[in-house]
């Protein structure tokens, strides 16, 4: 036992913010007022559509299938991104030390998913807690509602964590088969991007629908109700759900379900003794033997070579790829659907001013995202970070080139988003072109301010494998500068065209956008060499 709440104590230290941000204590105080106001008014404005929802379906008699589809929903997500961090937690994290140590295979295993399911308990509970109490005070529960509410939100994550355990390792060796294959990678993370988002956008556009109809019975007929109950009866996990927490046939539905979450246990604790360990040698004795392909020396001027290194810095890695392109390749995508979406809601209510505003919200929002990667300019070098300082090449010149790897795929994705815009008919041409120019030197703005938190506060992780597989405190901080660099030009464009004029929305966007990108391209390069010089790994 004592060895176990060991490696527990260790699996928490070892995900514990390593770097401890220096500076002011009114600017660390002022960041977190920030982060916290934020994540107050997006709590806040999800709750609101959750009631709004709720209600809605109350008026529908749809009120216990909304437990059901939204317990569904959550068990979903749970099991993607739970799958994802149970592979990397089981198999990926650094564990050549503890194999030192006179420990068992089991006892490490069950260490590291005892971790992994208190963290998919939280973020289970903060999803559904407040929904559900919503849904209490909507449907005027009872007592026993609430007080059934602790042991089945408890329960809620076990089986869908338990079966990504089991898929985690199919799921290794596919990520292990696939490791080189970066353009496949890469390919079917853009697939997967991008189909969530569209399924997300129509979803977001139904229930938009919905909230804005005065007249609910215009989009949920009798025969869509009757389909929406007739479904719900074969998500079979959701409904031992729904009929455990409403008591509704309590005691075949408890008993199902701890049945099969005593199976799947049972398999996890087998795989724990007869496979883990092996499995976790196997990773670490053969982690190199991927790349086999031998080196071909090539001769390159200075910039073609400094190019040609950071191009090989991110794509030796299918994560770095996918922060690099993934999100700037689908921006255009999520636009045209923002911008369908307002079309057809928003337009009607706010005017048409409402579509440069959400434009370049959307826009800003998502190549936030995409250039946040700038933010691990410096960091991701790692080990060789040191040999970034003997080239014989000007700091200047390194970090022009790194500068210029994010200009590069951004600023054609800006255009293409636009495009697509002007082509779909929700923007003319010349106020397409204009959006797009303002936005491009935002963005360029937005990526030296990346490399220079990068410069200022590098956060060396020298891993195994030397790659970041985490966002750290700069990548946060850039998206966070991003996000709310956004809201304020996306807000600021949506109340200047209807209390002024559209074309008064690019006054807002160039008066903003000029001044920013060349204060943030004079901090990035002003004392560049002495700056770069001082940091230290």
């Amino acid at each position: 036992m004592t060895q176990f709440l060991t490696l527990l104590k260790l699996e928490f230290l070892n995900r514990a913010p390593k770097n401890r941000v220096k500076g002011h204590l009114f600017l660390k105080i002022l960041k977190y007022l920030i982060t916290i106001l934020g994540l107050c008014v997006l709590v806040g404005a999800l709750l609101y559509v959750f009631n709004s929802l709720i209600r809605i379906c109350v008026k529908a008699d749809l009120a216990q299938e909304f437990i059901v589809y939204y317990t569904c929903l959550i068990q979903i997500v749970q099991l993607f991104f739970g799958l994802s961090l149970t592979t990397k937690t089981l198999f990926y994290n650094s564990d050549s030390d503890l194999l030192k140590l006179p420990l068992n295979g089991k006892m490490i295993f069950l260490a590291k998913i005892t971790y992994l399911f208190i963290y998919e308990f939280l973020f289970t509970t903060f999803l559904t807690l407040p929904v559900f109490i919503i849904y209490g005070i909507q449907t005027m529960q009872s007592a026993i509602f609430y007080i059934m509410l602790l042991p089945n939100l408890i329960f809620l994550p076990v089986i869908p964590f338990l079966i990504g355990v089991l898929l985690s390792v199919p799921a290794m060796y596919i990520v292990g088969y696939l490791k080189n294959k970066f353009v496949v990678m890469l390919f079917l993370y853009i697939i997967f991007v991008a189909a969530g988002f569209t399924i997300y956008t129509y979803g977001l556009k139904f229930i938009m629908e919905i909230l804005n109809s005065s007249d609910v019975s215009s989009i949920l007929q009798t025969q869509v109700i009757i389909d929406i109950k007739f479904i719900a009866n074969f998500l079979y996990l959701p409904l031992l759900f729904k009929n455990s927490l409403l008591l509704y046939r309590f005691w075949p539905s408890a008993i199902v379900n701890i049945t099969v979450a005593f199976v799947l246990l049972l398999l996890v604790l087998v795989f724990a003794n007869k496979s883990y360990l092996n499995i976790l040698l196997n990773n670490i004795e053969n982690g190199g033997s991927v790349y086999r392909n031998k080196s071909v020396i090539k001769q390159r001027s200075v910039t073609k070579a400094l190019f040609f290194r950071e191009f090989l810095s991110i794509f030796r890695s299918v994560n770095y790829s996918f922060q690099y392109l993934t999100i700037i390749i689908t921006t255009p995508l999520m636009v045209f659907f923002s911008s369908q979406i307002a079309s057809n809601i928003g337009v009607g209510q706010v005017g048409a001013g409402i579509l440069p505003g959400i434009a370049v919200l959307v826009l800003l929002m998502f190549l936030s995202m995409g250039t946040s990667f700038a933010a691990t300019s410096i960091t991701r070098e790692g080990g060789n970070f040191f040999h970034t300082k003997i080239i014989p090449v000007s700091f200047r010149k390194q970090i022009t080139v790194k500068f210029l790897m994010y200009v590069i795929v951004s600023i054609p994705s800006v255009i293409v988003s636009c495009l697509v815009l002007s082509l779909a008919g929700f923007l003319s041409y010349a106020n397409s072109m204009l959006i797009a120019l303002a936005v491009c030197m935002i963005v360029i703005g937005s990526i030296s301010s990346a490399i220079l938190i990068d410069i200022k506060r590098p956060q060396f992780m020298f891993l195994d494998n030397k790659e970041i597989t985490t966002t750290n405190s700069n990548i946060n901080a850039s998206i966070s500068i991003g996000f709310i660099i956004a809201v304020l030009m996306g807000i600021g464009a949506i109340v200047v065209s209807m209390f002024v004029s559209v074309p008064a929305i690019y006054i807002v966007l160039f008066g903003f956008g000029i001044p920013y990108m060349c204060i943030e391209l004079f901090r990035l390069f002003y004392k560049l060499e002495n700056r770069y010089r001082s940091i230290e790994a």
